[in-house]
């Protein structure tokens, strides 16, 4: 998959970069074979999911999720903490041809969907790599909305994703 998207740099995103299930993709292993095979590793702690309800920001603002922890990272993305991983994640992608991953496969059930929203509404093109059932490769370009709340982006590049009342 890496290959056939030409990629160079993996941004590991995951909260906790282990894997019981599948041992290859411990961080300090997954640092190992892909330097072996050319590629650059790190980890991105700033950007990883599993976030808490916040005490920060307002419950009502992000409301457009059902689901509490696309909620809670929405959330998290306002902070300063989530915006310095990003401008982290972004200086290295200036350099290289970067993906980020985390523990599920498709971005539609992984808060990758919301730093997706969040790099395309500020200027960054963001394709998915993603297998189709025969096993096939696909770049699948980002789309806002497509596989979740419907986000609103302001003026500065702020995404929410409040509650929209037909």
């Amino acid at each position: 998959m890496l290959e056939a998207a030409d990629i160079e740099y993996v941004a590991d995103v995951r909260a906790f970069p282990a894997s019981r299930k599948y041992p290859q993709f411990n961080k300090e292993r997954m640092d190992g074979w892909l330097r072996e095979a050319g590629l650059a590793y790190r980890h991105f702690p700033l950007l990883g999911g599993r976030r808490s309800r916040s005490g920060e920001i307002g419950e009502g603002l992000n409301d457009g999720w059902n689901n509490r922890s696309f909620h809670n990272y929405a959330d998290y993305t306002l902070t300063e903490v989530f915006q310095n991983g990003l401008e982290d994640l972004k200086a290295e992608a200036k350099e290289k041809n970067l993906v980020y991953m985390c523990s599920e496969r498709h971005p539609a059930r992984c808060h990758r969907l919301l730093i997706s929203n969040w790099l395309q509404a500020n200027g960054w093109e963001v394709l998915h790599i993603i297998n189709d059932s025969k096993g096939k490769t696909e770049l699948v370009g980002h789309e806002l909305g497509r596989w979740g709340s419907m986000p609103i982006v302001e003026e500065d590049g702020t995404v929410v994703y409040p509650v929209i009342r037909k």
